[in-house]
């Protein structure tokens, strides 16, 4: 019934129903007026009523089949099945004999998009300054961001919707792709203090509007407009909302256009390099602009969280302030996901391991479609020793962002651990295969390089190992992240005083998470070197001040 009412809807039935009852209705009230004075019998108006009842069923029939569109009248197609998605179905794939790549299980079988699923495109920057890339990308991904919070919608992850960039791409394959009966896309002009926004979503089955709207306004109403269109979408997918899910829509938002400026920009680092400094530094300059920013507060905690996770450096006040802004965001909005995350990430970091569940479990009931939660979760409790529960969270974060490695690869180690040796290749070869897509598009990204070299090493491809250490090496020469990851590529490789060297370089420019290095299978070949029990008494005698 629900799949009928819908198609129902698609073919504007109910429209043309309503819009014919009332036509009908004016013309019986005018020919009840007119045809008496004009000295007609009773029988005209009886004719007209007759043929006004047996045409209705044949302009229903006219609506199912055809439909007016900007090119004409035309026929209503059916809602064609789309293809197989991404490893939505199957986040692992089968290891045939014949080659790594190929699923011994034969083709995925295609499967019908849930009607209650979109992808938001990134918004196409229409600005005289061409550097507005930050802006448009921070609007589509905080509305993905918000949807993620609302139960019964599927949203496909950032990473997969935004492979589509720049890309002159039909919607209907898009949608196939990504495997969603909808897809928003639209348009950003930024000039002086005012923006123009369009959005448009668009039915995948067919390329139709669903719904369009533009916006004209000062930049100060950019979050407003945001939140707009995403409840606009939410209606126009018939998707009920839960009690609460309506202020989670817009929460924590700010009228103040620096302060969201910023805050975009502060977004965007987080992106870029996850660990950086300048992250936090923005988020800073938002809530100059605006004290009460509540996604603000929560982009700074998130972003203290992350730096913590690797640097040195990070004192007893750094986690202090992380911890203030965690609390002064969910203090302003005490229902916002990313502030029990960071906290979690916070509390995982000085070893309260009960806190840090309590928080991430909140993280995930609040935006239940977001990856990212259960994949931090994931990275919790594979440094905590809780394997099976690592994988379960991994694979849950693999099923929602179907296009992003760094789930796929986390599985590989969880598996590792339990004993699952086929299970944990196939993870690590379709890690191989997102890293290898990424990197189509960021040929210099550090972490992905370093990850492809780790998943080269434990596959026994030296050759290719070394050659991605290489990359990463050059590629960003003091990240921690690139280091270490390359240092336990080598270790795995054997290599270890070559590994030695490299971890020796990262701690110079990070710390690291005391409790993942003391369970990192890829160092186990480190273990009982002098030279390594060096470096990890100098860790754990930093992360004892914390």
């Amino acid at each position: 019934m629900k799949q009928l009412f819908a198609e129902l809807r698609r073919r504007k039935l109910f429209r043309v129903a309503a819009a014919y009852a009332i036509v009908a209705w004016l013309l019986v009230q005018v020919a009840d007026v007119t045809f008496e004075p004009m000295g007609l019998p009773a029988w005209p108006l009886k004719l007209v009523i007759t043929l006004l009842a047996l045409g209705f069923p044949f302009a229903c029939v006219l609506a199912w089949a055809y439909d007016v569109t900007p090119k004409g009248i035309e026929r209503t197609l059916p809602i064609e099945t789309p293809g197989a998605t991404l490893a939505a179905a199957r986040p692992a794939i089968a290891v045939s004999p014949a080659s790594d790549f190929v699923s011994a299980a034969g083709p995925p079988v295609a499967q019908a998009a849930p009607a209650q699923s979109v992808a938001i495109l990134p918004f196409v920057n229409m600005s005289p300054d061409r550097d507005q890339d930050y802006f448009c990308d921070g609007i589509a991904e905080e509305i993905i961001n918000a949807l993620c919070c609302v139960r019964g919608l599927r949203v496909a992850a950032r990473t997969s919707s935004f492979r589509f960039k720049n890309q002159a791409e039909d919607v209907r394959e898009i949608g196939r792709q990504l495997g969603v009966s909808s897809v928003l896309e639209g348009s950003v002009r930024k000039s002086g203090d005012r923006v123009r926004i369009t959005a448009q979503l668009l039915n995948a089955a067919d390329g139709y509007h669903l719904w369009s709207q533009s916006y004209d306004r000062l930049l100060d109403d950019v979050f407003a407009i945001q939140t707009d269109i995403a409840k606009r979408m939410v209606g126009a997918l018939q998707v009920t909302l839960q009690p609460g899910e309506v202020e989670l829509l817009g929460r924590g938002g700010t009228r103040n256009a620096q302060a969201y400026d910023f805050f975009l920009q502060g977004q965007e680092q987080l992106r870029a390099y996850g660990d950086g400094p300048e992250a936090a530094e923005m988020f800073r300059k938002a809530l100059a602009f605006d004290a009460d920013f509540a996604q603000a507060h929560a982009g700074l905690a998130s972003a203290l969280a992350l730096q913590g996770f690797s640097r040195l450096d990070m004192k007893p006040a750094d986690f202090d302030e992380a911890f203030t802004a965690s609390r002064r965001a969910l203090e302003l909005e005490p229902r916002m996901p990313e502030a029990y995350l960071a906290r979690a990430q916070l509390m995982s970091m000085q070893g309260h391991n009960e806190g840090a569940s309590r928080d991430f479990d909140e993280a995930i009931r609040l935006s239940p479609t977001s990856y990212f939660p259960y994949y931090a979760y994931g990275r919790h409790c594979l440094g905590t020793g809780q394997a099976e529960r690592a994988v379960e969270l991994f694979q849950t974060a693999a099923r929602l962002a179907p296009d992003e490695y760094t789930p796929q690869g986390m599985l590989s180690f969880a598996l590792q651990k339990l004993g699952r040796s086929d299970e944990e290749r196939q993870a690590r070869i379709e890690a191989l295969r997102l890293i290898e897509r990424h990197l189509q598009r960021f040929p210099e990204d550090e972490a992905a390089l370093s990850r492809a070299a780790i998943m080269e090493a434990w596959l026994g491809r030296t050759a290719s190992a070394l050659a991605f250490i290489e990359r990463t090496v050059r590629a960003r020469p003091k990240g921690f992240t690139g280091l270490y990851n390359a240092a336990c590529a080598c270790a795995v490789l054997g290599d270890r005083n070559r590994a030695i060297e490299m971890l020796e370089r990262a701690v110079q420019n990070g710390r690291g998470h005391l409790g993942w290095l003391e369970n990192d299978e890829d160092l186990a070949n480190l273990h009982g070197d002098p030279r390594f029990t060096a470096i990890m008494d100098r860790i754990r005698s930093v992360s004892a001040q914390l």
